[in-house]
């Protein structure tokens, strides 16, 4: 199993599995029977989760005691705890989990455009706010994922720019945490991407918002948006080197093909090759106001078409294990005819994830939206990702829920 960077303040101890109970934060297996392997860090939430580890003949793990959560503590533990209210979010319920989170993104969306219009404007930004901003966000990540990714699927069609940006942050981030990237990195994936095009705010609009292909000439125009992302990044304080390397060359890829430095192979950092996956995935799931976004498994089959010329084969494969084989916000049919919006994955059973049912194909009516476990129906089960346009269905709604 690959080794797992862990941020400064973490407090890792092994423990027996025995031991392990809901609330510990697991950073890795150190000792098992079989060749099981954690696909990504993460807190211990029902006990069901330790016994599949137990079953998979997991015997011994890593946590780090500083992330995890208990609800009941003796005063050993309390004793080995950082006292800093700061260090990490207090414990809350699910269901005002989900405000605080809704609450986070709303917020960096809207620094994002205050960001935009100030750099528009030709004066610098603070980037202490975007720093705190990117610590929240990745609170809920790691805490309430499915919600928030759920958020970042809500879309509205004329702020593409925006969202988009604030999107591939999220999703670097989370990408980043499932490879075991330490909190530092991971904020620094998120803030990358958030500020990634902002060179666009000197494309214009007839350009950046054309509905339909691009002339020669306007493809030239636009591919100058790297470039200026480049220069007015450069010139802002508190910039990391990841961040610039995302904003400078998420257009370039490994056969040297890409702009605006026709970069190749080993010249294309991870972070690189990350933020080219994650900004073509998310371009291709996006709403516009001249085209819908396609299903999430459609964008899977064109970025494993790019490996070995545009992506990265290995990232390509990890970032698909990532997100789930029907991540969060796709719209799946059952072969019932049932439609219904993926809002939770199933680790364990990725084809059978949590879904809102939402419509019935047979009838051609929405329905009583209802909460299903796939995994607790038999008789249920899905046939395909599909398009909601095609149903006219809205997304929107069941996905702020």
């Amino acid at each position: 199993m690959p080794s797992r960077m862990t941020s400064p303040k973490a407090d890792i101890r092994t423990i027996n599995i025995d031991a392990l109970k809901e609330g510990m934060f697991v950073v890795s297996i150190t000792s098992q029977t079989g060749k099981t392997s954690i696909a990504q860090s993460g807190r211990i939430t029902q006990a069901k989760q330790v016994t599949v580890l137990k079953n998979k003949g997991v015997k011994v793990v890593n946590v780090d005691w500083s992330r995890s959560v208990f609800a009941e503590q003796d005063s050993d533990q309390k004793s080995t705890e950082i006292s800093s209210s700061s260090s990490k979010p207090k414990k809350r319920s699910g269901e005002s989990e989900k405000q605080a989170a809704k609450k986070l993104f709303n917020e960096a969306k809207s620094l994002q455009t205050k960001y935009f219009k100030q750099l528009q404007q030709g004066e610098p930004i603070d980037i202490e706010p975007m720093e705190k901003a990117a610590e929240g966000l990745i609170d809920s990540l790691e805490n309430q994922s499915n919600a928030m990714l759920c958020l970042a699927k809500i879309r509205a069609k004329d702020k593409y720019l925006m969202e988009h940006s604030l999107n591939v942050g999220m999703l670097l981030a989370y990408f980043g945490r499932s490879l075991g990237m330490n909190r530092t990195k991971q904020k620094q994936l998120l803030m990358g991407g958030m500020l990634h095009d902002i060179g666009k705010i000197n494309t214009p609009d007839e350009i950046l918002h054309k509905p339909g292909r691009l002339t020669d000439d306007e493809f030239v125009i636009m591919r100058e948006h790297v470039v200026h992302s480049h220069n007015i990044l450069k010139e802002q304080e508190g910039i990391s080197k990841i961040m610039l390397e995302i904003a400078s060359n998420h257009h370039e890829r490994l056969d040297g093909l890409g702009y605006p430095n026709q970069l190749k192979g080993d010249e294309l950092s991870a972070y690189t090759r990350m933020a080219n996956i994650v900004d073509c995935y998310d371009a291709l799931t996006a709403d516009r106001v001249y085209k819908s976004g396609m299903p999430p498994t459609a964008a899977f089959r064109i970025l494993l078409s790019g490996v070995g010329t545009q992506f990265d084969k290995a990232l390509v494969e990890k970032f698909i294990r990532c997100m789930g084989v029907y991540p969060v916000g796709t719209l799946v049919k059952l072969k019932s005819g049932k439609l219904g919006v993926v809002v939770e994955r199933n680790e364990l059973k990725p084809l059978q994830p949590v879904i809102k049912q939402v419509f019935n194909t047979l009838t051609n009516t929405h329905t009583e939206v209802k909460l299903v476990d796939l995994s607790k129906y038999a008789h249920e089960e899905i046939e395909s990702a599909v398009s909601a346009r095609d149903y006219g269905i809205s997304l929107d709604r069941y996905l702020s829920e």
